[in-house]
């Protein structure tokens, strides 16, 4: 992000964002797993999924299709797999609490798999594959989305953006971090770019009549196109069947999409997994070699206009650190949001740093 843009503590965003959930109904302890998602994706970089989220968050909370009261109910539990029910709460706290059971299963039994039902928008899902990472675990994340997605070779909406992510612990490297929805880009960065009146690049989706567009007014009224064609198209639809039909969760078509039918709860699905390396051998044996591989990889000679090699998270790994040090540079369309809801709470926005 361009230095011109003004940076903001964590911490007061983190209690910005606890205290509006709180307001709109939010338990505590939702309310601090929910910001602590949120400003843990800005600090990443990743401010689709920041507190520009809190407004919709707080707006499904006042109108019931975020239970406020929700609790993670346990469906099932089979040796390491267990199905639980989201209860149509907050998805970032329910599915955080799904990991901290996974991670707990995989502590007792080397691997824990838990599918997630009835919930809701769970926000960046490094941040949960990352849970798994902090108790020395590998974490694995998939979740199904509203309808934003054609299928290769169709023009119609029918897939979620379906994200995937997977966090691999080293020893003195940073974890290997994969975070991808399998569509080219995000829905919010068609948004953004509506909002902006920019244009989209050719190939992030089509219009209604299933043309190429870079008109982003013309693709939020069409569809997104999956990465690597039938190949990203086939992921997108394997993830809707792990995490929605597997779990008794709702398919994409079916799912209520964040922005619009605010008095339906979503209904959406995630399927979260820790795996213990101790399962495999002495767990510092494994990181050594992960450390080594990061190594080798990063010492490879960089493609002509690159300047280095870098692994999987590794960019927003060094962001982070640096926004802890010297804050988050919220881009404009954050800063709008935290104004606004601010405004609807009667909250005192956080103060810039700069």
């Amino acid at each position: 992000m361009p230095d011109v843009e003004p940076r903001y503590a964590p911490e007061r965003l983190k209690v910005f964002a606890i205290e509006a959930l709180r307001r709109a109904g939010a338990t505590d302890e939702d309310a601090l797993l929910t910001a602590e998602g949120l400003v843990h994706a800005d600090l990443r970089g990743i401010h689709t999924h920041g507190v520009v989220r809190v407004p919709i968050y707080v707006a499904r909370l006042r109108r019931g299709s975020f239970n406020a009261s929700a609790t993670l109910t346990t469906v099932t539990v089979r040796g390491p797999v267990a199905l639980v029910d989201a209860g149509a709460g907050l998805g970032i706290a329910m599915a955080s609490r799904a990991m901290d059971m996974a991670i707990g299963l995989a502590a007792e039994h080397g691997v824990g798999l838990v599918g997630v039902r009835n919930s809701s928008h769970c926000g960046m899902l490094a941040g949960l594959a990352l849970r798994a990472v902090a108790a020395g675990m590998i974490g694995v994340a998939i979740s199904n989305a509203d309808a934003q997605v054609a299928p290769w070779g169709a023009r119609a909406k029918f897939l979620g953006t379906n994200p995937m992510a997977i966090a691999v612990p080293a020893g003195q490297e940073p974890p290997i971090v994969l975070d991808m929805a399998t569509s080219v880009v995000p829905h919010s960065r068609v948004q953004a770019a509506a909002a902006l009146g920019q244009a989209i690049p050719a190939g992030w989706a089509i219009d209604r009549e299933g043309r190429v567009t870079i008109d982003p007014h013309e693709a939020l009224h069409g569809a997104l196109l999956p990465f690597g064609g039938a190949k990203g198209s086939a992921i997108s639809l394997m993830i809707d069947v792990l995490a929605g039909l597997l779990t008794g969760a709702l398919s994409g078509p079916d799912i209520a999409p964040l922005y619009e039918d605010l008095e339906r709860p979503q209904g959406l699905g995630h399927l979260v997994m820790a795996l213990h390396p101790e399962a495999f051998g002495p767990a510092g044996a494994f990181t050594a070699r992960v450390d080594a591989l990061i190594r080798r990889v990063r010492a490879l000679p960089p493609a002509e206009g690159c300047d280095r090699v870098y692994l999987p998270g590794e960019i927003e790994h060094a962001r982070m650190l640096e926004y802890r040090r010297s804050g988050i540079p919220l881009p404009s369309e954050a800063r709008a949001a935290v104004e606004r809801v601010a405004d609807e709470l009667e909250l005192t926005a956080p103060l810039p740093e700069t």
